[in-house]
């Protein structure tokens, strides 16, 4: 709401009785206090009688009025609790000072005058409390003459903010440590006392290294760092060994004593490897022509990670023929090429094995080939084995 006063016009008011002049519309000039027909409410003499004013249930509406003609973004409730509990101090309004607003009456009405300077001979006695309000600090300031008020915008609440990030490697081979760090920034407008870190160990992981004094207890990771200012930030590191294969998930928190706690999250994937080791045997040696000889194919997964899709081809010499074949999948023949069916999938430290009977037609130094590929092999594995037949 805007007041327009003639450039003619002495107006009384602000701070209960001030006289104030007015050469445009919004700026006044403000140079006596105390006329009962303008004054907010009856003088002040003591803080207790500034408690009285905010707290009487009469004036509670036209303060609210006066807020909203200025256009305050603040809650009402936060002006009068602060009122009753706040430190009171005095705070003279000195010559030539310059104020947002002031309130004053019109009629008996409660009216709010923009941009006034006080330009009385001598300072104002005034009372003065802080308060919050919806994240902003303010400053309540009153003439003791007059009751008039205003509310002085002081800026942002100051208070500390936590934000957090974790850093880990997506992906690892086994065998190698998984390296976790932390990094927490102080992204408010105050300092926070002190932020303490944690990070759950992941199961299958054994936490050590930890930088910056962090210590280990109950499976949990912890740091403290203390004093952290606004707009800095604190690394904190820790190396994790797994034992086998798997996603590790890190589920880390930063907790300030005056901030809100910052949550985070980040994981590595350990992948396995494979590791095939293709083996042949005969289970005598030498063989007799026209009696028969066992072959035994055996397949060791010795790594960390499963095969899959393994696939096994054998080759006959020209001196022996095929009898009969058993093992983990079907065996097929066609003539001096055997086949074994497709194994979709071999665990780490499983074995797979299959046994073939071949005959021996004539005498030789005969070579029993077998050949092995799966998906993760690009080159097939080769493996023979030698029996000699007479």
């Amino acid at each position: 709401m805007k007041l327009r006063i003639s450039p003619l016009l002495v107006l009384a008011s602000l701070l209960s009785g001030l006289i104030v002049t007015s050469a445009f519309a919004e700026s006044h000039r403000a140079t006596h206090l105390g006329n009962p027909a303008t004054r907010f409410a009856p003088p002040l003499r003591t803080p207790e009688d500034l408690r009285a004013r905010f707290r009487d249930e009469k004036l509670k509406p036209d303060f609210v009025e006066v807020l909203r003609q200025w256009g305050w973004q603040g809650n009402a409730a936060d002006l009068f609790a602060a009122a009753a509990t706040a430190e009171i101090v005095e705070s003279p309004i000195s010559v030539g000072d310059t104020l947002p607003f002031m309130s004053t009456r019109k009629n008996g009405k409660p009216v709010c005058l923009r941009n006034v300077t006080w330009a009385g001979k001598e300072p104002a006695p005034a009372y003065a409390f802080n308060f919050i309000s919806n994240g902003r600090r303010y400053r309540c300031l009153t003439p003791k003459a007059c009751s008039n008020f205003l509310v002085i915008d002081l800026g942002a609440e100051p208070k500390p903010a936590l934000v957090l990030a974790c850093n880990a490697p997506n992906q690892l081979l086994p065998g190698r440590p998984v390296k976790v760090c932390l990094t927490v920034i102080n992204s408010g407008n105050s300092p926070e006392p002190k932020v303490t870190l944690t990070l759950p160990v992941p199961a299958g992981a054994t936490a050590n290294n930890l930088t910056d004094n962090g210590s280990v207890a109950n499976g949990v990771a912890t740091w403290e760092v203390a004093n952290l200012v606004p707009m800095k930030g604190k690394e904190v590191c820790v190396t994790f060994e797994v034992a086998a294969p798997g996603e590790f998930a890190f589920h880390p928190a930063a907790r300030g004593t005056i901030a809100p706690t910052a949550l985070s999250d980040c994981a590595t994937k350990v992948i396995g490897v494979p590791g095939i080791l293709l083996e042949v045997i005969d289970l005598a040696d030498p063989i007799e022509v026209d009696k028969e000889v066992t072959y035994v194919i055996k397949v060791t997964n010795q790594g960390s990670a499963p095969g899959t899709n393994i696939r096994i081809a054998c080759t006959l010499p020209e001196s022996e023929e095929f009898v009969s074949g058993k093992g983990t999948t079907a065996v097929s023949a066609s003539g001096g090429a055997l086949t074994m069916g497709t194994l979709p999938e071999l665990a780490p430290k499983a074995v797979a094995s299959w046994e073939v009977i071949v005959k021996a037609n004539q005498a030789a130094d005969a070579r029993f080939k077998a050949e092995l590929s799966s998906d993760q092999f690009e080159q097939p594995i080769i493996e023979s084995e030698s029996t000699q037949l007479y």
